[in-house]
């Protein structure tokens, strides 16, 4: 999810020719430098028409039929007869849905099954993003359970809401945009990795230009307003069921509205990163990069080091423990345990000298001495 939400920008997979680069997009009627945030907005602006002309370039039948299956998905699970007679709040469990009609129940199923492809064709066109499209999906779910448990002892949430009625909704909100948050961040932190090594050059200038060709401000704002939107359509199609039923409809397009827009919102949430970054890019915020780098190297068995003599660069037995401390086989006749040199071998209590005498050559040396210096150090 969100905070596994991770990148290892290692070589790249050789990916399309921009047709297009974000530095050749200019605005037709720019907002002019004296209103506040003009160039913010002209920057959001100029990236999301950069990404829609490059989206017209590369988009195929895939996405679009990806993104048709989720609207129609949607527009099966929001609209329903039962909205029309209010249902039976009294029938719960196996009652209620054998209380279903057939027509009812053939258009769930049908509405799980475009959910169902949807996924899968997300997960397809973008397995750089396979992890953090089922954690939004599922974030995106868990918005609606937190309506659920806001409405459910105040159907006219958030009106007269209770404190003490609003623990579990609150709880569930946390965790959501806690995932949320470590999404953004990992895609955001990958991006900056990415320029970093595949980017690299010695002009600053350079490098600036290339992060700005790589700007997010516009897939923020555009993730941003898919956040907005599916909690106004959480908010708005549990109101509904809850409050006001048949009586009116207004929130039930207030959920339509919003809805409908969050699924090809998804896909381009989804999409930009992944053509930005890569094939071979994993999305991961840079602590998980170090951590898993850390574990990868602590879990690599310890190098074997050739020890030799510095004189005659004979072989020599002295290594280096699990500790990193210098080692040799007692000299003790009859005990070869392995001692750290300046101190008593376990097994015999012999003192192992800090100097060692090369079997080749006979040099008395330091220990140090026998390992190779870029190891030593």
């Amino acid at each position: 999810m969100g905070g596994e939400a991770s990148v290892e920008a290692g070589p790249q997979t050789a990916m399309p020719v921009l047709p297009l680069r974000m530095a050749d997009i200019t605005l037709a009627n720019p907002i002019p430098n004296h209103i506040p945030m003009a160039e913010a907005i002209n920057t959001v602006r100029k990236e999301w028409v950069f990404q829609w002309k490059l989206l017209r370039e590369e988009w195929n039948r895939a996405h679009y039929m990806t993104i048709a299956f989720g609207l129609v998905a949607f527009l099966l699970g929001s609209i329903s007869s039962e909205l029309w007679s209010g249902g039976d709040a009294k029938l719960t469990g196996i009652d209620g849905v054998m209380a279903i009609s057939g027509f009812q129940f053939f258009q769930i199923m049908v509405s799980i099954i475009c959910w169902g492809w949807f996924a899968y064709q997300t997960l397809m066109l973008f397995p750089v993003m396979r992890v953090h499209a089922i954690s939004l999906l599922l974030m995106w779910n868990g918005l609606i359970g937190a309506q659920i448990f806001f409405h459910q002892n105040n159907p006219n949430f958030p009106m007269g809401f209770s404190l003490a009625d609003m623990m579990e909704g609150t709880l569930v909100l946390l965790v959501v945009f806690f995932f949320l948050f470590f999404f953004w961040k990992a895609v955001v932190e990958t991006r900056d990795l990415h320029v970093e090594i595949n980017h690299l050059h010695e002009d600053v200038r350079v490098m600036e230009e290339a992060l700005a060709d790589h700007s997010l401000r516009g897939w923020t704002a555009m993730f941003g307003a898919w956040i907005a939107l599916i909690t106004i359509s959480a908010w708005a199609g549990l109101h509904h069921v809850a409050s006001v039923g048949e009586s009116n409809l207004t929130f039930l397009f207030l959920h339509l509205l919003t809805g409908l827009p969050a699924v090809p919102l998804l896909f381009l949430v989804l999409w930009y990163p992944q053509r930005m970054l890569g094939n071979q890019t994993r999305v991961r915020t840079r602590a998980a990069v170090d951590a898993s780098l850390e574990m990868s190297v602590e879990g690599q068995p310890a190098k074997t080091l050739k020890a030799a003599c510095p004189e005659c660069g004979g072989a020599s037995q002295v290594s280096l423990n699990k500790a990193g401390e210098l080692a040799h086989p007692c000299l003790a006749e009859g005990c070869s345990a392995l001692t750290v040199v300046g101190t008593n071998c376990l097994s015999c209590s012999e003192p192992m000298p800090k100097r060692i005498a090369c079997p080749s050559c006979g040099v008395n040396a330091p220990a140090l001495d026998y390992m190779p210096d870029q190891e030593a150090w």
